[in-house]
């Protein structure tokens, strides 16, 4: 008691000091020049004392608001090809300057970064951002309305040295790599950028303020600037790969090994100032990071993260209406499960030969960009081709061929004006076309933000319409199209010590974007309100405090039914001693109603519930100071439901060595445990042969489930070019059914005396073990090569075994693939190759 008063009367007090200084935009003068200064990483050349400095950064962490306590100068230069920045990163201590290696867009590690932004349209919502550490490792990423798009690369120089003073930068970056209007005299959004690590201390020149959203729109100006053109921005990627795989297949007519040759090229091209055409014509993605693989018992469709370039690049518009799933292209065929032939031509006795598990992208586009008047157009397309899956006819020894995903267009077309205030409204959409015979789909989507003035109070609407063509039965000569419908409205106080927020969202029992988008289910009805209060500056023991109270109701939209009340409480801090914790309370005080596990519905419409009792959930983490060479990840929690004796709990540790500044390994061990655990055992052909009254009986199980994964993930950086990178997982889930349940109208479950034929009434024991190892070495701007050993094996039919240790071993013993990749990736730059010929 004694501390909670202290920290009250701690909090009083900074209300009452927090009072902030009248915002100040500061500005730069960009100085052009003749000479372009050489890349040394020290700017001592006569020519960056043309160029006024940049100084008196400012603090937003740990001590939001507070100058920061070393002193950086920055200066800008710019000629008719590229812009320069230098820093001076002065530091009294210059043997304390830490610079842990790490591999390119690694993000934040032990070392001292520096990086420039650059906000060229001034809209104050979109910036170009580049990084570089004090081991000389660049990272570079877009920052946009929707958040940072880590994804997107550039091609720059950069250089840093090490001195008595501290560190220094130069970076040289090509207007091939950034966008800006086409005018004479420009004025761009800039802001500079310091991360002092031992500190844990970010400091910016234009302070960023914690307690105001946003980040681009507190930038400051760099003035000066006349006289540019964009050059032809035209580059070439050529690649070619190989790759050998071995599976032991153990049949005689089917061969273990497979060797495969494949060569393509992805292109850019600006076609004027503002827009580029992005294309990749034979692409490859057999080097793409695995799959975490888990087994899925929920009703609903696991998601898995996007690991191709091509797809994670450049599409911060496409991505931001939430209607734009890149995974659907390339996916499973759509008739993947259901092959369907001329029985009576084959007769039913068939044999599948090859049934691909995924479609072959033939070519995509981009072409994205930003108008002087800050309207963002974005255009994507992809073409599948037919896929087939090969059977054999037992009956007659034919072999033949099924179509089980035609030729198939993906289309997604996206406008983005933005507003004053750091407000845009966003028109979307979305087309997938397939050839004739299935489908097609078609979602439209607008969607706005509106900020006040003072950038404090935030009003979101958005509305979408799905539609889908003919799919289904549908009578010769007749269309049929099926329409859905979503639409959601926030509105809260979104910067300041004090904030609220209020959400709607609805979407309909038809409402479907999964053609070309994700959804985990539709036909909901939710409302959210919350207050919070956080504190930004450091006080008593904390350098932050971060709370929130709200409650949150959700119901189906049709029928509008009650689903589930929750209040929750979270809260999150951070010491002196960068020790970060945090815990959400859920509270659920009355019964709620799952009515998508059933999996049971009428004309589209779920007409089953399954019941789940009040009860509440608590989880919590713990996170140590990275700055050490040993820190470590805890996260736990809880689930507990009286009623039906239900005690489900988590736990997670992930410990991190960083065993020099060239090695880093990271464990991380989960283990997930509900003993009483209650879900869809499926359904019977026995129902009418036990004089069940329902036809439509729903059986539900209790059951036992275990959850165990291990992941290793090790980073050797040789140095800022090259770095082998390994990833090892092994994830193990078993679930294991105790008794039987048949559902009733009210939710509730009574005991059955037989176990049900269902498929989904079997224990599950899956196992999936993946290695990643991959070496890269960029040995030129753009240009890598990369050597890669994967190695997988996904089993779900092992002998159950109670141990995790005895999965494991059966797992390693099970039949593995093997894949070995050596891929060269060759940039070339239409700039670099007119000076090479001038020069020659």
């Amino acid at each position: 008691m004694k501390y909670a008063c202290l920290l009250f009367l701690c909090i009083c007090s900074t209300l009452l000091s927090y009072a902030q200084a009248p915002k100040v935009t500061k500005q730069i003068t960009a100085v052009r020049t003749t000479t372009p200064p050489k890349l040394d990483g020290l700017p001592d050349e006569d020519v960056w004392k043309l160029a006024p400095p940049g100084t008196d950064f400012i603090q937003n962490n740990p001590a939001n608001g507070s100058p920061a306590r070393q002193r950086t100068e920055v200066r800008l230069l710019y000629d008719d090809e590229a812009v320069y920045v230098s820093a001076m990163l002065f530091d009294t201590a210059p043997d304390s300057i830490l610079s842990q290696l790490s591999a390119r867009d690694g993000g934040q590690v032990n070392a001292d970064m520096f990086g420039v932004y650059f906000d060229t349209y001034q809209d104050k919502q979109n910036a170009f951002g580049f990084e570089v550490s004090t081991a000389g490792v660049q990272t570079d990423f877009k920052a946009t309305s929707n958040g940072d798009q880590r994804s997107w690369d550039a091609v720059w120089q950069s250089m840093v040295a090490r001195h008595p003073q501290g560190w220094s930068v130069e970076m040289r970056i090509p207007y091939s790599a950034i966008r800006f209007p086409k005018k004479d005299v420009q004025t761009w959004g800039i802001n500079f950028w310091r991360s002092t690590r031992r500190f844990r201390e970010d400091a910016f020149w234009n302070f960023v303020d914690n307690s105001v959203q946003g980040f681009v729109n507190q930038f400051g100006e760099a003035t000066g600037i006349s006289g540019l053109k964009a050059p032809l921005r035209l580059s070439l990627m050529p690649y070619l790969s190989g790759y050998l795989d071995h599976y032991p297949h153990d049949e005689p007519e089917k061969k273990d090994f497979k060797t495969t040759v494949n060569g393509g090229m992805d292109i850019k091209y600006g076609i004027n100032d503002a827009f580029t055409l992005d294309m990749t014509l034979i692409p490859d993605f057999g080097q793409t990071q695995s799959d975490a693989q888990v087994l899925n018992l929920s009703p609903f469709e696991v998601r898995f993260n996007e690991n191709r370039q091509f797809f994670t690049e450049g599409t911060e518009l496409f991505n931001k209406a939430g209607l734009f799933y890149s995974r659907r292209i390339g996916a499973e065929p759509l008739n993947y499960n259901n092959l369907t032939y001329d029985k009576q031509r084959y007769g039913k006795d068939v044999e599948v030969l090859e049934n691909p598990e995924k479609t072959s992208l033939v070519n995509a586009t981009k072409l994205s960009g930003r108008t002087n008047k800050g309207l963002g157009i974005g255009l994507f397309n992809a073409v599948t081709r037919n896929t087939y899956a090969t059977l054999r006819s037992n009956e007659t020894q034919e072999e033949f061929e099924v179509l089980t995903d035609p030729v198939t267009n993906y289309n997604v077309l996206v406008l983005d004006q933005s507003l004053p205030y750091s407000s845009y409204v966003t028109f979307t959409n979305t087309n997938v076309t397939r050839g004739h015979g299935f489908y097609n789909a078609n979602v439209t989507g607008l969607m706005t933000k509106l900020t006040n003035k003072k950038n404090s109070y935030t009003l979101n609407l958005s509305g979408n319409l799905s539609q889908k063509y003919n799919k289904g039965e549908v009578p010769v000569g007749t269309d049929k199209v099926e329409l859905g419908h979503m639409y959601s409205g926030s509105f809260g106080k979104t910067s300041g010590n004090f904030q609220f927020r209020l959400r709607h969202t609805a979407e309909s029992h038809t409402y479907d974007i999964n053609d070309l988008g994700y959804l985990g289910n539709n036909n909901s009805r939710e409302t959210q309100a919350y207050v919070a209060y956080n504190v930004y500056k450091p006080f008593w023991k904390l350098n932050n405090l971060y709370n929130a109270l709200g409650v949150q109701h959700r119901m189906l939209y049709k029928p509008a039914k009650f689903a589930q009340l929750a209040y929750f409480l979270e809260t999150n801090a951070t010491t002196k001693k960068f020790l970060s914790f945090g815990s959400t309370f859920v509270w659920l005080p009355k019964d709620g109603y799952d009515y998508f596990e059933p999996r049971s519905k009428q004309d589209g419409v779920p007409d089953r519930k399954w019941r789940k009792p009040a009860g509440w959930e608590v989880n919590s983490y713990v996170s140590s100071d990275y700055r050490k060479k040993l820190a470590v990840d805890v996260n736990f929690g809880f689930y507990i439901a009286p009623e039906y004796d239900q005690f489900d709990k988590w736990v997670g540790v992930s410990p991190r060595v960083r065993v020099n500044d060239h090695l880093q390994l990271v464990y991380k061990l989960n283990y997930n445990h509900a003993p009483r655990d209650f879900g869809f055992a499926g359904n019977d052909s026995l129902y009418e042969a036990r004089k069940i009254s329902r036809v439509d009986s729903v059986f539900f199980g209790q059951r036992v489930v275990k959850t165990v994964s291990n992941t290793v993930t090790g980073t050797y950086i040789f140095n800022a070019r090259t770095a082998l990178n390994i990833n090892l997982r092994h994830y193990w889930s078993n679930a294991s059914f105790d008794r039987y349940l048949l559902l009733q109208e009210d939710g509730n479950g009574t005991q059955l005396e037989y176990r049900p034929k269902s498929g989904w009434a079997k224990d599950r024991n899956f196992n999936a073990f993946n290695v990643d190892l991959v070496y890269s070495w960029r040995f030129a701007p753009g240009s890598e090569v990369s050597v890669v050993w994967k190695n997988a094996i996904f089993d779900s039919a092992l002998p159950e075994r109670p141990s995790y240790f005895l999965n494991l071993r059966n797992t390693l013993q099970a039949k593995q693939l093997n894949n070995f990749s050596v891929k060269v990736l060759y940039y070339l730059d239409y700039q670099v190759l007119k000076r090479a010929l001038k020069r020659s």
